[in-house]
């Protein structure tokens, strides 16, 4: 009886991770869909009335429109600055790192054009990741709004984002 019940035990706990495993793929392209709740604290240097530099860096969760997207439940982290001319900027940018359930990692490049205290526009590149995610490209476009802010020295917003990925 024990030489049955072994074999059995280690085929049930072998299927049963196989089983795991399969659920975990990623298919190797996809689109995205998802919104992104954000807190961000900054430093400025205002020079002068017209121009204004800041650097800042921004968390928050990013949730899948359905619990199959890419970046469900995954925790945002991106350091950026921009310059202001009268209150617009074009060159906002900087870097993000998204970081998945499961452990893994997606890396990204942004874009935005706006007005402070305001909504803007903006593009992610995916420019790889960790993981099943090795290799990932991508892009997705987004539109933000900023909420006022609950505390000084901080600004919250949301983003709308949608676009496609591939993996190798």
């Amino acid at each position: 009886m024990k030489k049955v019940i072994l074999p059995l035990v280690l085929g049930l706990i072998l299927l049963v991770s196989l089983g795991l495993d399969a659920k975990a793929q990623v298919p190797k392209e996809g689109t995205i869909s998802f919104t992104e709740s954000l807190c961000a604290t900054f430093k400025s240097l205002p020079m002068g009335q017209e121009r204004l530099q800041m650097t800042y860096e921004i968390m928050g969760v990013m949730i899948g429109d359905t619990p199959e997207d890419l970046f469900h439940n995954a925790s945002l982290r991106c350091l950026g600055a921009l310059h202001a001319v009268n209150g617009e900027y074009t060159d906002d940018g900087g870097f993000c790192v998204a970081t998945r359930p499961d452990g893994d990692k997606i890396f990204a490049t942004y874009k935005n054009v706006g007005k402070l205290g305001r909504g803007f526009k903006g593009a992610y590149t995916i420019v790889g990741g960790t993981g099943k995610l090795i290799g990932i490209q991508g892009s997705i476009e987004y539109t933000g709004t900023v909420l006022r802010p609950a505390a000084e020295g901080t600004f919250q917003l949301y983003n709308r984002d949608k676009g496609q990925y591939k993996l190798p």
